[in-house]
């Protein structure tokens, strides 16, 4: 049975009838969803699918996309929610229900934000959710991009570091080295099926089977021979079979390891 680490069932970008996707989902043997969050409103949204739906599962955080700027129409719900102080709302929420195995998705974000004008911010609220992770004892989904260096001062200057999963996986070889040795998972989205991701391919072929999780980051990064289309959780067996093709391993063999994985990382084995 396969889980889907990483797939955000809460974004208005994903249509369609959400009963029919998780039924399609099951269909392709999906086990379990984990759903991340981008702030406080959504991660009420997500906890409510996962009381609804027994295959589902919330995760809680603030995504640094939305301390870019604090200020963009699109998160100022968001922001107001939080009453700015977005620690103790993620901390409330993630307490409020038995249905969040996880703080996430938080990390770093310098794509949009060219100058760098919300490092300080990014890095304080990053920080703050590693902490509460750890006060929760709560596993950690992070994201990354264009910020490796930030990335790599964070976390070699944490005196501890909660478990977690670099999520659709966008560093360099030697950032992976360093992730992998401080214990945290890897996964890797669609697009290392596109025809331009070598370098996604070779470095996904560093990563010890027993570090390896599976995610479709739906509706994002559909994989091929589907993109275009819309991307969805029963999307990730397409993903096992590549990978399990990629690193010369039979599908089941891989599945059986990343469930493992996942099981062991976010449900206590």
């Amino acid at each position: 049975m396969l889980i889907d680490t990483h797939c955000h069932l809460t974004d208005d970008k994903l249509f369609g009838n959400l009963e029919d996707i998780l039924s399609k989902a099951k269909e392709s043997d999906v086990e379990r969803i984990i759903v991340p969050t981008v702030g406080v409103l959504d991660a009420k949204k997500a906890i409510k699918i996962a009381s609804t739906y027994e295959n589902v599962w919330a995760m809680v955080g603030v995504h640094p996309e939305v301390l870019a700027d604090e200020l963009n129409p699109e998160y100022r719900d968001e922001w107001l929610a939080a009453e700015g102080d977005w620690l103790r709302s993620v901390t409330e929420t993630a307490e409020s229900s038995d249905r969040v195995i996880g703080i996430g998705e938080i990390g770093l974000d310098f794509h949009y934000d060219k100058n760098k004008t919300s490092k300080d911010l990014q890095i304080k609220i990053f920080k703050g959710q590693l902490e509460v992770a750890i006060r929760l004892d709560l596993p950690v989904a992070i994201h990354m991009r264009d910020s490796e260096s930030e990335m790599l001062q964070v976390l070699t200057s944490a005196s501890k570091l909660p478990p977690g999963q670099f999520h659709c996986w966008a560093g360099s070889d030697d950032l992976l080295s360093q992730v992998i040795e401080m214990g945290f998972y890897v996964s890797f989205c669609g697009n290392i099926t596109y025809p331009n991701s070598e370098t996604l391919r070779n470095q996904a072929q560093k990563v010890p089977i027993d570090r390896l999780l599976l995610e479709t980051d739906s509706p994002y990064l559909t994989p091929i021979p589907l993109r275009g289309s819309q991307n969805v959780p029963s999307n990730v067996k397409i993903l096992a079979e590549y990978l399990a093709n990629l690193l010369d391993l039979s599908t089941e063999t891989l599945i059986n390891q990343t469930t493992k994985n996942a099981k062991c990382l976010y449900f206590g084995g």
